[in-house]
């Protein structure tokens, strides 16, 4: 499984809102050799706050472990960058095979429109949704600053 720690920002009903704040670096930034971390200044760190089932009753400023099932980073990827492609080709193979470059197109637009359509379908697969694994430390609140 793969793990993230995370801050509880709020509590609604049985959601809670978490922050999980990235990296970017391998935590050796002080050694000077490493330029991951100039890479990831420049690009900049984005905080993303996303809802989990609230399943530990964390409050506000507790620190959890947020995890995602094994598998289902390269299950997402696939179903959000490689089947469109590869449905976005095979309509283009077909439609060329049978209409020429017209049909090249329009097969190619028929397979990026199948696969929006069956990404509506699955939208909301919950075995790849984060799930609240433990606290990360039974006694540390925090303070969120602004």
């Amino acid at each position: 499984m793969l793990e993230q720690h995370a801050i509880v920002l709020k509590t609604e009903g049985d959601l809670a809102w978490v922050e999980a704040r990235e990296s970017g670096t391998c935590g050796s930034c002080g050694s000077g050799g490493c330029s991951t971390r100039r890479l990831a200044d420049l690009f900049g760190r984005r905080e993303r706050a996303f809802p989990v089932d609230n399943v530990l009753q964390a409050k506000a400023g507790e620190r959890v472990v947020i995890g995602i099932p094994p598998g289902a980073l390269w299950k997402s990827a696939f179903r959000l960058y490689g089947l469109p492609l590869l449905l976005l080709l095979a309509g283009g193979l077909a439609g060329q095979h049978l209409h020429g470059d017209l049909g090249a197109v329009v097969g190619a637009a028929g397979g990026m429109l199948l696969a929006a359509l069956m990404q509506r379908a699955r939208s909301g697969a919950q075995a790849w949704q984060p799930v609240m694994l433990r606290r990360d430390n039974e006694f540390s609140l925090v303070a969120k600053s602004c």
